[in-house]
């Protein structure tokens, strides 16, 4: 059982620069999905998930976290809900579950890309010396 062994379980620190943070759903409504990732050189070191609600919520939470580490921003943007559900044989009634996780996933891959625009934009002003 995927809750059994939830290795991917935990925080980064959100502020860090290599840091993307995403989330998707309510915790007021039962279900919330946090992933973070932290990427260097467009690849994912290290996954860390938080989930509140039911334990399809929690497992798919956990499979997507696993299943970004180690690849590309490229290659994690492509794991789609309909193969975690698959993967965890998620019922019809719990394919919302698999969907909040891919949510939350794509804003982390979202957040850390703004990031590193609003860096380059911030370099981009340091170097010309504020005009543009």
């Amino acid at each position: 059982m995927r809750c059994a062994r939830l290795s991917h379980a935990g925080s980064l620190d959100s502020s860090h620069p290599e840091v993307g943070t995403g989330a998707a759903g309510k915790s007021s409504a039962g279900e919330f999905v946090r992933i973070q990732l932290k990427v260097r050189r467009e690849r994912i070191l290290e996954a860390k998930f938080k989930a509140f609600g039911c334990s399809g919520s929690i497992a798919s939470a956990s499979l997507a976290a696993e299943w970004a580490e180690g690849k590309t921003l490229e290659e994690a943007a492509s794991i789609r809900e309909s193969e975690l559900a698959a993967a965890l044989e998620l019922p019809p009634t719990r394919r919302h579950c698999s969907t909040l996780a891919e949510e939350a996933l794509h804003c982390a891959i979202q957040n850390y890309r703004e990031k590193c625009q609003q860096r380059e934009n911030l370099s981009s002003i340091v170097s010309t010396g504020g005009s543009r």
